[in-house]
């Protein structure tokens, strides 16, 4: 797909909303179209188009903004004349105006006065429902390394693998950087068992006993494959408290800012009740 054309549906998947509500001219400002006194200004114009596009492309997307433009403009004014329910369309509008306005009100007020949840409360939350986050695959942590096989000094690599000690780890990084066709170091992060596997090969069975007892070494005629498993989690156990962290996170913050709008919400109806600014005209006409 061509750049202009890429910009095209960019223009397309755009709303572009006339400015209904301006009557009077800014006289400050360029004039480019005026339709049935509604006007579309030169700075609108060159605000929508992209920088570093050609000079082909700035026009044909100036162009279209502007026959866009007029056709909003002319659907709207059409609409104004001939619709009936112009009541219901300003009680619609008028409502979600103050959503709007509430819903901004309440961003501002969970970015101020929320705390973020402590570590030690999420890792509480899972240990106690673990259980609830069991693994589809089998996840790993460790070294992966692919050398050529008349790479030197092999046992030393062999070594250092066993004991992934720092001093070890520094070793090792140090020997990849000089002999390796490619290395994953995923010490740190909990990785999918299939996704290392596969740079291995000959195949081995995640329920293998041997994943776990040391560095599983398989060579080919060109190159040697290193794997040094250090953590390992199975299917169906839960998974580990680093994968879901991110998961808890979000879901027990979403429940604090429902419950701090829900708290906040009722006490300043009771408030207003308590101050007398509820009035109740329910009963005036009995």
């Amino acid at each position: 797909m061509s750049s202009i054309q890429r910009l095209s549906l960019l223009l397309l998947t755009v709303c572009i909303l006339p400015s209904c509500q301006q009557i009077v001219r800014d006289l400050t400002r360029e004039v480019a179209i005026e339709v049935e006194g509604e006007f579309l200004y030169q700075d609108e114009i060159e605000n929508f188009i992209p920088n570093n596009i050609s000079k082909d492309d700035s026009l044909y997307l100036a162009e279209s903004y502007k026959k866009q433009w007029v056709t909003q403009t002319l659907l709207y004014k059409k609409a104004l004349r001939n619709i009936g329910n112009k009541k219901s369309i300003d009680q619609q509008a008028e409502l979600y105006r103050k959503e709007l306005i509430i819903n901004q009100y309440q961003q501002q007020l969970i970015a101020e006065k929320l705390s973020d949840i402590p570590e030690d409360s999420l890792l509480a939350y899972y240990e106690k429902n673990k259980e609830l986050f069991p693994l589809e695959a089998p996840v790993i942590k460790g070294i992966f390394i692919q050398l050529p096989t008349t790479s030197s000094d092999q046992a030393d690599l062999k070594k250092w693998l066993s004991n992934t000690t720092d001093e070890n780890l520094e070793n090792i990084m140090r020997y990849c950087t000089q002999h390796a066709a490619s290395h994953e170091f995923f010490l740190e992060k909990w990785t999918p068992y299939e996704k290392i596997s596969s740079l291995m090969p000959q195949r081995i069975d995640a329920n293998d006993p041997a994943l776990t007892r040391g560095t599983i070494v398989q060579q080919q005629q060109e190159y040697s494959y290193y794997l040094r498993i250090t953590g390992k989690c199975d299917t169906g156990t839960p998974q580990p408290y680093e994968m879901v962290k991110p998961k808890l996170h979000s879901a027990l913050l979403n429940q604090e800012k429902i419950r701090f709008i829900n708290h906040f919400q009722q006490e300043l109806y009771n408030i207003a009740v308590k101050e007398g600014k509820v009035i109740s005209h329910e009963n005036e006409s009995l």
